[in-house]
């Protein structure tokens, strides 16, 4: 139950404050008696935030000697919690203690003596799933524990959000699994209710939540306040991690990644349903996740038991030996293509004048990871992702000066089929090109047929986009209106041109896009 933040955004003032009240909560030590009734037994963890006791609370002396014990987390001491603070720590408390859920760490009271505020809740005997993952590494955990582990962290996230309460930091660190394998959310700190409105709530028109980096959207990342969307993307990125052994962008802030367009790897096992689910999760953009969390669970889960069985924690540590294989496949097929490679290059030097050969820079893992084609990707990304900042920032840099050589052949772009389903709200097209050029351009624009503009969704006008350098593929998205009422299937198309040339038919590509009977129908039926 420890709230040590090691991996939160560096910020000297907050640093500072997180100084002040560690200094401060350090006299508060093991056997003081809070409000006369908390004796502190055991200290568990210090963090940024407070220290988090096991307590021996005396009001419960007539229960079994289990049932005795709290966890006492102390949220802030040293005399210097003004109104406007406390009022702030009520409502993020309040927002803890209205949750009842198997999957939710239970929250007692808030209470406070002199200058110390704390909450009591239950007192958890088991492990972080920050530690769990962490001692699996590199391998991973068994896929059918993993799937334990995911479907009762998405009940827990479901129950939140479908009673108005955004985590606004999940992450593994705030996930406690307990001996007996049950999963528990932990720490609504920056937990807000995005139902209040705004007479209700002085927290939601505070400074914004930005969670963790790694496990943060990219609208946190820009100062957004949080919202089911964003508690959706760090819910994504767990699962990626527990199924892949390895977070899916390298532990990096999504906006870094999002900038440099890396590009992810399928873990292994995952049907094309279940990897859609998945990349919807982490899309880039909140219209990519505008889907709710029950639901995306059970596109990811295959609509398993909504109350899965639990494992023991000793078990939980239990690799997976398939992804080891697929591991030593790829490492062996990465050495033979750099072997023939080799072979290529030595058979140009001895029939090429020097001069006129362009040695390329050795090739890093990362820039595989970022310049491969989706279908060329192997499983050495779960290396490829451990590359530092600055090698990718070298990569990128290095990619932007090179020439790309003339071709012959013409640019061509062509569509995925794309599914658009009853509670969508936008429509997501994913484009490719045949040639790898830098910055091709290309125009875009909606045509109506038997779905209506502006009532099915937003038309949209001649609009410009890019394909990035070194990157084969890209999406596009158009808003679905919420309340149209389709008592049967219609469609609209996608046009497509090169950039200046959509007033020649010739060279436009059109995709039907197909939206289903809306779902209000659907639900009277």
């Amino acid at each position: 139950m420890s709230d040590v933040t090691d991996d939160s955004t560096i910020d000297l003032v907050k640093a500072r404050s997180a100084l002040a009240a560690s200094e401060a909560i350090s006299c508060v030590a093991v056997g003081h008696v809070l409000r006369d009734r908390y004796v502190l037994q055991e200290r568990l963890g210090t963090g940024g935030k407070g220290a988090v006791f096991k307590a021996l609370d005396r009001f419960r002396t007539t229960l079994p000697e289990t049932q005795q014990y709290v966890g006492l987390k102390i949220l802030h001491a040293g005399g210097d919690c003004s109104e406007e603070t406390l009022a702030n720590l009520r409502l993020e408390f309040h927002c803890g203690q209205v949750l009842s859920h198997r999957n939710i760490v239970n929250v007692y009271e808030l209470d406070r003596d002199e200058d110390v505020v704390f909450f009591t809740m239950e007192l958890l005997d088991g492990e972080l799933l920050s530690n769990v993952i962490e001692r699996l590494r590199p391998a991973t955990m068994r896929k059918a524990l993993a799937w334990q582990l995911i479907q009762q962290l998405g009940a827990g996230l479901t129950h939140a959000h479908e009673r108005g309460v955004v985590h606004g930091d999940l992450k593994p660190r705030n996930i406690f699994i307990t001996r007996e394998g049950e999963l528990r959310i932990l720490d609504f700190g920056a937990a807000h209710s995005f139902l209040a409105t705004k007479s209700q709530s002085q927290h939601a028109d505070g400074a914004p939540t930005y969670g963790t980096p790694a496990y943060a959207s990219c609208e946190q990342l820009e100062g957004r306040r949080a919202d089911p969307r964003d508690d959706l993307y760090a819910l994504a990125c767990i699962c990626y991690e527990l199924l892949a052994g390895t977070h899916p962008f390298g532990s990096q802030p999504a906006t870094l990644a999002r900038d440099y367009r890396v590009s992810l790897v399928r873990p292994y096992g995952l049907t094309h349903r279940q990897w859609r689910a998945l990349q919807k999760g982490l899309s880039w953009h909140r219209a990519g996740r505008s889907i709710s969390v029950r639901l995306w669970m059970q596109r990811l889960t295959k609509d398993r038991v909504t109350e899965p069985p639990v494992t023991p924690l000793q078990e939980l540590t239990q690799s997976d030996p398939a992804p080891s294989k697929m591991a030593w496949r790829a490492a062996a097929l990465f050495l033979a293509v750099s072997l023939a490679t080799a072979a290529v290059l030595a058979q140009l030097r001895s029939t090429v004048a020097p001069q006129t050969i362009d040695v390329p820079a050795p090739v890093s893992p990362i820039a595989h990871l970022i310049s491969a084609p989706p279908n060329e990707r192997a499983a050495e990304n779960i290396v490829a992702t451990q590359a530092s900042v600055s090698e990718i920032k070298d990569i990128a840099y290095r990619a932007t000066q090179t020439k790309a050589p003339a071709r012959a052949t013409p640019l061509m772009i062509s569509v995925e089929p794309s599914q658009v389903r009853a509670d969508d709200h936008f429509a997501e097209i994913r484009l490719h090109r045949n040639l790898l050029q830098k910055d091709t351009s290309f125009t875009w624009w909606t045509e109506p047929a038997t779905a209506k503009p502006a009532v099915d969704y937003v038309p949209e006008a001649v609009a410009i986009q890019t394909f990035p350098s070194g990157y084969r593929a890209t999406r596009l998205y158009v808003r679905l209106l919420p309340h149209s009422l389709r008592s049967q299937r219609s469609y609209f198309y996608i046009a497509i041109a090169q950039s200046g040339l959509h007033q020649a038919s010739a060279t436009v590509t059109r995709r039907q896009i197909w939206l289903p009977t809306s779902s209000s129908l659907q639900a009277q039926r």
